[in-house]
């Protein structure tokens, strides 16, 4: 017959009365599978995983020898086999795991006995991952216990089950073999004295003994205190670590209050034993040790419950390492990472970290300056904000990343961005990779930096060599074009003294001088502008300059009648600058927006003054048609204009003129909606 059709009512028997159950003349509990967890939990935590494993497994064994001795007892079986599947089968019965064999091998003549497979649902993995969660042992030690003892029973023979994997180790089933001592060979030495001695309790309590009498050798050579009190805080025991912590020998330590040492006092001792009595064990409580002397010490600090065979306190068992090393690192460490925290977040260059995706994930100081953004505005957006449309379509951060991918860096990368208020600026940027411990690229870092100015300058010093060069051409064009344009002039006027009134080539020799005329002046304009003279330095009344050169505009401008009015914002302080320079900057603009409104319109002037900043701000306002946005760029190059009678010198005198007092230059435009030109100077010397 097989082991399924085993009949085990013969092996049972209830007794309805006194509600007995005896299970082959045994009497029976049944147990719920939580309680058998937390029994488990109870002597792991009070007495250790040997122990504690040591204890199943005889339980296990014990059952297992016993169901195959009644088994074989009351029942007549046909074959090994069926015997012992009635063993697997029987512990599926009682609750603990129900078997699937995979290998089934018996051959008693030839000494082969071999029995794998997989415990399905066992209670002891259940609940192990339900208290502990993952760990490195295999934990169905009953299970292993009965397979062992009830195959031995029947075998008469030893034989051992031991779990090769398990799910409290992560594997993905509960897996057994079995199979005789002799085939385990060392392997089943250690479970075999486990399943024939039961000394372990006594190995335990004698430690316990050691470190109460002070001869635990480990307790006096740790570097660490270890200290030892009983149930109700009294230390009982003081390592010479623990003395050298708290500044004192071991005879004044014993005796003394716990709650001495701890700088929280009887408060801190008292929540560590409710912990404890929680918790039974804990590790790296931070907290301080005072010594009598009021001197401090960091300690990190890992205790023990220690209780009797009877399961009432003991004692409690503490390890403290000192931290004043640590601390003190920790210290140095903090001090310059803040250092360099300091030295990244107030750098004068923008310094950015951002993520694979460019998610900006760090944003310093020098970057709000040069963009605008603040901190909280940038982190978590892209850096794609920052990139002019253009370079947007052209894909710059595509290529961008392609080269960082391929070289693992970008150096010295020169490109243009935009900043919070519109404006754009050329920048020069380093971009290196951030990698984790692994070397995994996690991210990256730019240094940027604004090089707006130096290009300018660059373009002023370009400009400078031009006007040098400029300016030696016109001294010779001065001198080869004026004096012929002199004699020219002198022998017209002659002739024309020689011609009646009504001769009619009195007027063609008028139209000659006018254009002779007009030849000296453009002359003269050129060498003004490419060989100015000497700037001439003198104290500046700018209202006084500005009402002056308002009249001076309002009566001799071919457009005289627009209205033009002045507007004071703010006092104008005095300062030193070349007066005569001021006034023909002031001249050419109110010129250029009278030109600029031959239908009428209105001008206004107006002045103001930055304290905080000591710049004067002096503007030209007309409510003119505008200027295109392609001559934008154009207004300020020498030699361009939009008017016949121009010679496009006006606005490039202007902005040498500003630029020698430091100043600059802003016109702002739309067609349709007037032209306003911004004059700044920066007070470099004020009058008292």
């Amino acid at each position: 017959m097989r082991a399924e059709s085993i009949s085990f009512k013969d092996l049972f028997e209830v007794d309805p009365l006194s509600g007995i159950i005896r299970l082959g003349g045994n009497r029976h509990i049944v147990l719920d599978a939580a309680a058998i967890g937390a029994l488990r939990r109870e002597l792991n935590d009070n007495l250790g995983w040997e122990v504690t494993q040591g204890i199943f497994l005889r339980l296990g064994y014990l059952c297992g020898r016993h169901d195959a001795y009644q088994v074989r007892r009351h029942h007549s079986t046909s074959s090994d086999e069926e015997v012992l599947r009635t063993g697997l089968r029987l512990h599926d019965l009682e609750g603990m795991a129900r078997a699937r064999l995979e290998k089934f091998e018996i051959d008693r003549l030839n000494a082969k006995f071999c029995i794998t497979g997989e415990w399905i649902g066992s209670f002891e993995a259940e609940y192990h991952l339900q208290q502990y969660g993952i760990c490195n042992r295999s934990v169905c030690w009953t299970l292993e216990g009965y397979c062992s003892g009830y195959a031995s029973e029947f075998l008469k023979e030893d034989v051992l089950c031991l779990e090769t994997d398990c799910r409290a180790k992560g594997d993905s089933a509960c897996r057994f073999h079995l199979q005789s001592v002799a085939d385990w060979g060392d392997i089943a030495r250690p479970i075999q004295e486990m399943l024939t001695t039961g000394r372990y309790t006594e190995r335990f309590d004698r430690c316990l003994r050691f470190i109460s009498d002070m001869s635990c050798e480990l307790e006096q050579t740790s570097l660490d205190a270890v200290f030892t009190t009983d149930a109700k805080g009294v230390v009982t025991s003081c390592s010479q670590g623990a003395c050298e912590i708290l500044g004192i020998v071991p005879s004044e330590a014993i005796g003394k209050q716990v709650s001495t040492f701890y700088a929280g006092g009887a408060s801190e001792a008292f929540s560590i034993m409710e912990r404890l009595k929680e918790q039974r064990r804990f590790r790296d409580y931070l907290t301080e040790f005072v010594t009598p002397r009021g001197r401090r010490t960091p300690v990190a600090l890992s205790a023990s419950l220690i209780r009797s065979r009877t399961g009432s306190i003991a004692g409690t068992i503490g390890v403290a390492h000192d931290l004043t090393k640590v601390r003190r690192l920790e210290g140095e460490l903090a001090k310059k990472n803040r250092f360099m925290a300091n030295i990244l977040r107030d750098s004068a260059d923008a310094i950015i970290t951002m993520d694979p995706d460019d998610i900006v994930t760090s944003w310093n100081k020098g970057a709000e300056r040069i963009f605008g953004y603040l901190e909280d505005e940038m982190i978590g957006k892209s850096v794609r904000i920052l990139v002019p449309p253009e370079l947007r379509e052209a894909r710059e951060l595509e290529s961008i990343s392609r080269r960082f991918r391929a070289q693992g860096a970008v150096h010295s990368h020169q490109t243009e961005r935009i900043t919070k208020d519109g404006r754009r600026i050329q920048v020069i940027f380093t971009r290196t990779a951030i990698r984790d411990d692994s070397g995994r690229v996690i991210g990256s870092s730019s240094v940027v930096k604004d090089v707006t100015s130096f290009r300018s300058l660059e373009k002023q010093l370009a400009d400078a060599e031009h006007l040098a060069t400029l300016g030696e051409l016109c001294a010779g064009l001065a001198h080869e074009i004026k004096n012929p344009l002199a004699g020219i002039k002198g022998a017209i006027d002659v002739i024309r003294t020689t011609l009646s009134a009504e001769d009619k080539h009195q007027e063609i020799l008028g139209d000659v001088i006018h254009e002779v005329n007009r030849i000296d002046k453009i002359v003269r304009d050129l060498l003004n502008y490419a060989k100015p003279k000497a700037p001439c330095h003198s104290a500046i009344d700018l209202p006084g300059l500005v009402s002056r050169i308002v009249a001076i505009a309002r009566t001799t401008s071919k457009n005289s009648s627009l209205p033009i009015q002045i507007c004071h914002l703010a006092p104008i302080p005095g300062f030193t600058g070349d007066e005569t320079q001021l006034e023909q900057v002031l001249l050419n603009l109110l010129l250029n927006a009278q030109n600029a409104m031959p239908s009428g319109g209105h001008i206004e002037v107006v002045l103001d003054y930055d304290r905080e900043s000591s710049v004067i701000r002096m503007e030209v306002r007309d409510n003119g048609p505008g200027i295109p946005e392609a001559l934008k760029k154009k207004i300020f190059q020498p030699f361009f204009t939009t008017r016949q009678d121009g010679t496009g010198l006006g606005l490039a005198t202007c902005l040498k003129n500003v630029q020698y007092h430091g100043g600059t230059i802003e016109v702002r435009s739309e067609v349709g909606q007037g032209t306003t030109v911004a004059v700044k100077i920066p007070l470099l010397c004020l009058i008292p």
